[in-house]
């Protein structure tokens, strides 16, 4: 088992679901007039980066302490936020966070981390 293998559908599902509203591809010519692009979609393989090594730092954790399991998420929370700052915070809006918010919980929970571990999960704000 793998947590970047089991993960990494969500990763790149969230990516192209973030490059699609950048680029507007949703929307019909015609409802484009008065569109503006929210974000730089080159950003984008940076987020990817992040999210990724933090997957890639969960499958080295096996029923990690909450401690433990707590500064890898800070570390990760800590650079996406900084990632959002950066891009002035067009990037991660709620609706957003709440989804890596998840994406954190789940792939944290399959480390084999105890409820204890994960009710301290530091979230993206």
């Amino acid at each position: 088992m793998s947590i970047r293998r089991d993960f990494q559908k969500n990763v790149d599902e969230f990516i192209v679901d973030l490059k699609e509203f950048a680029t507007g591809s949703y929307l019909k010519e015609d409802e484009k007039e008065f569109w503006d692009q929210p974000f730089d979609p080159a950003a984008l393989p940076d987020l990817q980066v992040i999210l990724e090594n933090l997957l890639d730092t969960l499958d080295l954790l096996s029923d990690p302490p909450a401690e433990d399991l707590t500064r890898v998420v800070q570390a990760a929370v800590d650079e996406l936020e900084a990632f959002n700052a950066k891009h002035d915070g067009a990037i991660l809006e709620p609706e957003e966070t709440a989804v890596l918010n998840e994406l954190v919980h789940d792939a944290s929970a399959a480390t084999g981390a105890d409820d204890e571990a994960l009710n301290e999960l530091p979230e993206i704000d």
